[in-house]
């Protein structure tokens, strides 16, 4: 079994900090708003202690995992930083549908006898999974008759 699959059932970690994700418009943390709606928000992992080159980290969104756009191996480079940032394609968005919904990540170490880790899930309020109806336009219902 490979450990993407071993992942999805690993019991998660409180260790590991929770995913946020923030309205690319709006600027609403775990809450996307109509406003929102066709641009990717950021989902912001905050690093653990223990990260190294080659660990793979990968964003679930609802049941759907967010692959490849929003998986990232870590590099040398990524050893100096606090958090990464992801896009989140809003296809995935769009799939999972409204309501709130569970966003989690996995860890995947580049040493295979490491076991994968699993973030808890934050939940994300998706109020607008749709482009929203030009409501600007008013119709003159007003029959004056001098």
């Amino acid at each position: 079994m490979s450990q993407m699959r071993d992942a999805a059932m690993v019991e998660p970690d409180p260790d590991l900090s929770l995913a946020e994700i923030w309205g690319p418009i709006s600027g609403n943390k775990n809450k996307l708003v109509q406003e929102d709606y066709g641009s990717e928000p950021n989902a912001v992992i905050p690093l653990y202690e223990e990260h190294e080159a080659g660990d793979k980290i990968s964003l679930y969104w609802g049941e759907n995992t967010v692959d490849p756009e929003v998986e990232c191996e870590l590099t040398a480079s990524d050893l100096f930083k606090d958090e990464i940032v992801f896009q989140v394609p809003w296809s995935y968005i769009t799939a999972a549908g409204k309501g709130d919904i569970a966003v989690w990540y996995t860890i995947t170490p580049d040493d295979a006898d490491t076991p994968a880790r699993k973030s808890t899930r934050t939940l994300v309020t998706v109020e607008a999974v749709a482009r929203a109806v030009d409501t600007d336009t008013e119709i003159d219902t007003d029959t004056d008759t001098d």
